[in-house]
């Protein structure tokens, strides 16, 4: 085994991996050379492992569509106990001996490194579990991704893009996403529903419906993880789900419905993003690089009500000129009359299934 010129070994997980002597450290990343690898990610890739764990999947064959130095397929080959043959993708040559060299590094006999360009690769291939992490959006390797999976395969997707998906960037994320935003508290919740009915329109077009199993906002990204369904019917289901959000600024009403108007944000999947069932299945937390970190957000994701939207404790307060209630007090008081549960989105946020007439009638009781 030949070590890439100027590469560093690191322990990510239980994993040791050749990356780039130098690579991002956080947020975003900048790209740093040929061969991208960003440390922040790897909660990222935990949950990967996580996630491959609890879908069983051991004599399925994976792609790691646009791989880098291959960090989070050999990852998962490494740590799920998965017998999986796992491509690892990239179309740069050095990319491709970061990745051989890691997959001698760690002993894995179903990894296999692949020099292709990610849409004639998946012309020629296909899949039963495809992750897609790009450097920035998903958008323009999306059909070649689902034209690439077989029936009932399983998609992974993590989009970078957060500002436009969020409202940041209006147009933008129209041209992308053929959808509008929202910017407000939030917008992160919007862009993650954005999203995910955007891959629902995408996969509709192959006679393809989608059934979400993760969806998450963490740090400067989103990532889903999602079954295709087969034929027409199940399509059809899929676009039953899409919605539009409007909002009023003024009175904090937020509304959902399948109507279209002006004002509304949308479409965006307003049905359940996670299947609990498989929350349960992911338990295996000690050889990961952030166990507590993956504990904690498993807690939420597990008690998370999957409702849109939620709401935040400091612009409700601020909205009635008072000071914001300690949260868990507020929850208990919420939960006598209705449901309540903290998010994943915002550490000040919660979700409920009462009106905002009632959720603001409470206020002056717990405040």
């Amino acid at each position: 085994m030949i070590a890439p010129p100027g590469a560093v070994v690191l322990k990510e997980g239980s994993t040791s991996l050749f990356v780039p002597a130098e690579h991002s450290t956080k947020g975003p990343g900048k790209r740093i050379g040929r061969v991208f690898y960003n440390q922040q990610m790897a909660f990222n890739r935990d949950i990967s492992v996580l996630f491959y764990q609890s879908a069983c999947m051991d004599s399925r064959n994976a792609l790691d569509a646009m791989a880098a130095t291959g960090a989070r397929g050999i990852r998962i080959l490494n740590e799920s106990g998965t017998k999986a043959q796992f491509v690892m993708n990239d179309k740069d040559s050095e990319a491709v001996r970061f990745i051989q060299a890691n997959i001698e590094l760690n002993e894995l006999e179903g990894g296999c490194a692949s020099q292709d360009d990610l849409r004639s690769h998946l012309a020629k291939h296909v899949y039963d579990y495809v992750d897609l992490d790009p450097f920035g959006t998903p958008a323009p390797f999306v059909q070649s991704v689902f034209q690439g999976c077989k029936r009932n395969a399983i998609v992974a997707m993590t989009a970078t893009d957060t500002a436009p998906l969020a409202g940041t960037h209006v147009r933008k994320c129209i041209r992308r996403y053929m959808a509008k935003p929202l910017r407000g508290v939030f917008g992160h919740e919007v862009g993650l529903r954005i999203l995910i009915g955007y891959l629902a329109r995408e996969a509709a077009q192959l006679d393809r419906g989608i059934e979400p199993l993760l969806s998450f906002y963490a740090d400067h990204y989103f990532r889903i993880y999602l079954r295709l369904k087969e034929n027409a019917a199940a399509a059809e289901h899929s676009l039953s789900n899409l919605g539009f959000l409007t909002f009023d600024r003024e009175t904090l009403v937020r509304e959902v419905s399948h109507e279209f108007c002006q004002e509304a944000a949308g479409p965006l999947w307003i049905a359940p993003m996670t299947d609990k069932s498989i929350l349960d299945n992911m338990t295996k937390l000690d050889s990961l690089e952030h166990p507590a970190r993956c504990a904690k957000y498993l807690n939420l994701w597990k008690n998370e009500l999957d409702v849109p939207f939620f709401y935040e404790n400091n612009e409700l307060s601020s909205f009635l000129h008072s000071s914001p209630p300690e949260l868990e007090r507020l929850l208990d008081r919420i939960r006598k009359q209705g449901k309540a549960s903290r998010t994943h989105f915002s550490p000040s946020g919660f979700k409920t299934d009462l009106s905002l007439k009632e959720l603001l009638s409470l206020y002056p009781e717990v405040g």
